[in-house]
């Protein structure tokens, strides 16, 4: 009968292997939390053998600066993912308007984006008619109007409703005036918005989609009216 004993050797062999073959792991937060749970064996390891060589010690150091680093990655990439990332004024326009974005993803498009608050008697142009398409815009709070070159009124917009939609997507000047006395709005600029199409593709294909639902949105509430 042969006697198997667990020896400190064994154990090294063993934690070296598992940290080797973590690598394979193509998840990088899985492979995160292996690291994480191997620097916790590795602690273990140095104070079940002693820590009077200077192996135990090297191995101690980087038990712990490993687990440091990641802990604080998972830490960020859930706190990232939560809408706890986000401050309290824009989580409600968040869950309403912007899901489909994660809560980090929503904080990047507001980095590209300007805050355009405006509230007064004399009305503020924010689209002039047959003009090329400078600007996309979200109307948080307040409204606008859809106006033709008499001043007439032929539409409002509310919270809720993009502005400027309609060029965004096909390229076409824009077709009506749209003037605002009372709005809170969030604007991007056409520069801007091929800086995220050219540096984040996948946000921008999620402002498509999410413009495009709109689109039908005000489709079938005008077919109502």
């Amino acid at each position: 009968m042969i006697n198997f004993m667990i020896t400190p050797d064994i154990v090294e062999a063993f934690l070296g292997t598992c940290e080797g073959l973590s690598f394979i792991c193509t998840s990088l937060i899985a492979l995160r939390f292996i690291i994480l749970f191997l620097s916790i064996a590795n602690f273990i390891f140095c104070f079940w053998t002693g820590l009077d060589s200077a192996e135990n010690l090297s191995i101690l150091f980087l038990a712990v600066l490993h687990f440091s680093l990641n802990f604080y990655m998972i830490s960020l990439y859930y706190y990232s993912r939560s809408i706890k990332c986000l401050s309290l004024g824009w989580r409600e326009t968040y869950k309403k308007y912007f899901s489909i974005f994660l809560p980090f993803e929503f904080k990047k498009m507001l980095s590209f984006a300007d805050i355009v608050k405006h509230k007064n008697k004399s009305p503020l142009e924010l689209v002039k008619k047959d003009s090329e398409f400078e600007c996309l815009s979200f109307v948080v709070d307040g409204g606008a109007s859809i106006t033709l070159e008499n001043g007439q009124e032929v539409a409002s917009l509310q919270k809720g409703d993009w502005i400027s939609e309609f060029s965004f997507i096909t390229g076409d000047k824009t077709s009506a005036n749209v003037i605002a006395k009372d709005i809170y709005a969030i604007s991007w600029s056409k520069s801007n918005l091929q800086k995220i199409k050219d540096r984040k593709p996948e946000l921008f294909e999620k402002l498509n989609s999410l413009i495009a639902k709109n689109l039908c949105y005000k489709l079938v509430r005008s077919n109502k009216k």
